[in-house]
């Protein structure tokens, strides 16, 4: 192999290489191809210096090489660095990875729910062994409107987004059962259904999406977020694959309760739709609309940063050197 030959095919990677290790932060598309470069590099030097340890190619890609493993596992520095790697990494790369998860749940939240609306409706005895007529209609006509008028949009605002973080944290915190995550799921799905059943008993389904829908598509959607990434945590652990068993847990719990986090975020925001939005006069096209533009905000989010984070070997995982060291080891 001739090194000159090498250098004259590869000097162009070497030098995009060196560009992107001397700049302080890097989008995900830059990350991915930081990434892929680094890796092509560091092969062009192992076999360069089979052959030529002490040439002056091989002196130059090795300072180049080590610029960029400096960058690669550096830590950003301050708090902008922390939170911009956070923003547009870590989360992103981790919500984009529980995209199957999270199909899962929704599949399985909103399927139930469709199935106990139309079997609590259309099969007798099934409401009124629920409640007399009198409490039914009074759900129906008065309570689950008046329920977001009750306080002050402020005030309701805030105790739904704590209320919906308290349990987004919990499924993600607690999924390692499995079973309370799935728990959770049909208790919920159960009560939106039944819900729906009463309200369409007393002809009021219009109501029940007028009011449900603006902030109830943003807010089910980070419930099951939640959902997912619990569910995820569970199946590290019952299938830890090659890994130790600790080792995957470990790594996907780190991961997961970044997602606990930005749901807080995008929970609070879901919140003020509901307390500010839901119960307002404004058409319906806005109030629907709002919800439906929150929603698809966060899938773009993942999508746009997550994938290409995730293809260049990124996650929600904290880096190497703050995790600490793996164990090679041959039981469990």
């Amino acid at each position: 192999m001739d090194p000159a030959l090498v250098a004259e095919r590869h000097a162009g990677e070497w030098e995009r290489l060196s560009r992107l290790a001397k700049k302080n932060t890097l989008s995900p598309h830059e990350a991915e191809e930081f990434l892929r470069l680094y890796r092509a590099a560091s092969k062009d030097l192992s076999r360069i210096q089979t052959v030529a340890p002490d040439s002056e190619i091989s002196v130059r890609l090795s300072n180049i090489v080590h610029r960029s493993r400096t960058q690669l596992t550096s830590v950003p520095t301050g708090a902008g660095g922390a939170l911009a790697r956070f923003f547009t990494i870590s989360l992103p790369a981790a919500l984009y990875r529980l995209r199957w998860f999270f199909v899962f749940t929704f599949v399985f939240f909103v399927g139930l729910s469709v199935l106990t609306t139309l079997w609590a409706y259309h099969t007798p005895g099934v409401l009124p062994a629920l409640a007399d007529e009198e409490m039914r209609r009074q759900l129906a006509e008065r309570d689950f409107k008046e329920y977001y008028f009750e306080h002050r949009n402020e005030v309701f605002a805030v105790g739904v987004w704590t209320n919906n973080a308290w349990i987004a944290l919990q499924w993600v915190a607690l999924g390692i059962t499995g079973l309370y995550v799935i728990y959770g799921l049909i208790v919920n799905a159960v009560n939106v259904g039944i819900s729906g059943a009463i309200m369409f008993e007393f002809d009021k389904g219009g109501d029940f999406f007028y009011y449900i829908l603006p902030h109830g598509i943003p807010e089910i959607t980070g419930i099951l977020i939640a959902a997912a990434a619990g569910l995820r945590i569970c199946v590290a652990w019952v299938i830890p694959g090659p890994e130790l068993r600790r080792t995957r847990l470990a790594r996907e719990a780190r991961s997961t309760i970044t997602v606990g986090l930005g749901l807080i975020i995008y929970l609070f925001l879901s919140g003020l739709i509901e307390g500010f939005i839901t119960p307002s006069e404004l058409p319906n096209v806005i109030r629907m609309g709002t919800g439906i533009l929150l929603t698809a905000a966060i899938f773009a989010y993942a999508i746009y940063f997550g994938r290409p984070a995730l293809k260049a070997g990124l996650s929600g995982d904290v880096s190497s050197d703050k995790a600490g060291y793996d164990i090679v080891a041959t039981d469990r």
